[in-house]
């Protein structure tokens, strides 16, 4: 990939490839850019990994209280949880195990409901020109790889707008969230797979890595796998 120059002075483009980024890299690049900005950040976070965003709870609080950030995120439909003992079947009783719900709740961040899952997850911060854009992959799995962009805004603009465009008049969701996402552990997340696999095309709206059916749908298949009572 060529790489622009600019103006002596000015701060140069580049770009990082990471293969395989662990969520200890992950956090530790997103906290060092927190803590260069206050500004505007766009997170697409899939099904907004608990392993990865309860390591920054603290530090998404931090930067909304000291900094006053405006942290946006959009996920779902399906918002993964962590598999605990004594782990209930219905919806409600499942939300508060989620990070990205409780920095919601708490108005720390705006949490926007995806209609269906982008098949990239990203993070950018606008005012730094910074964004880590990871390689597409399929729902309840880790990215292969993960590109570090710097001071390049023409290569993540386009992230920045398929984030503005999944977001336009919606409203960030504070409460009910269960109107708007399903909560799932990975096991799962893995057998909602399998089930996509296995629909007719004609009852589905894309491809079994990156769109998914819709939040009705997925409901359908929860609920004939468990009885919401319990």
């Amino acid at each position: 990939m060529l790489v622009p120059r600019r103006p002596p002075g000015w701060p140069q483009p580049k770009v990082e490839y990471e293969p395989a980024p662990t969520y200890d890299k992950d956090a530790a690049w997103i906290r060092k850019q927190l803590s260069r900005t206050g500004g505007d950040m766009y997170f697409s976070a899939g099904e907004a990994d608990p392993e990865l965003y309860g390591r920054l709870e603290e530090d998404l609080t931090r930067a909304k209280d000291e900094h006053n950030a405006d942290i946006s995120m959009l996920a779902g439909p399906v918002i993964s949880i962590p598999a605990v003992d004594g782990l209930k079947k219905r919806q409600e009783s499942r939300e508060y195990l989620s990070p990205v719900v409780r920095l919601a709740k708490e108005e720390k961040i705006l949490l926007y409901p995806a209609d269906k899952r982008l098949p990239q997850t990203f993070k950018i911060f606008s005012d730094i020109e910074a964004a880590n854009v990871d390689e597409a992959h399929a729902p309840g799995e880790r990215p292969s790889a993960a590109r570090y962009i710097y001071n390049w805004w023409i290569e993540y603009a386009p992230f920045e707008t398929e984030f503005s465009l999944a977001t336009s008049w919606k409203k960030p969701v504070t409460k009910d969230f269960t109107d708007h996402f399903l909560f799932l552990t990975d096991a799962e997340i893995a057998d909602l797979r399998k089930w996509i696999a296995e629909l007719p095309p004609k009852n589905w709206t894309g491809g079994e890595g990156a769109l998914m059916p819709t939040l009705m749908a997925k409901e359908v298949w929860y609920n004939a796998r468990h009885e919401t009572s319990a």
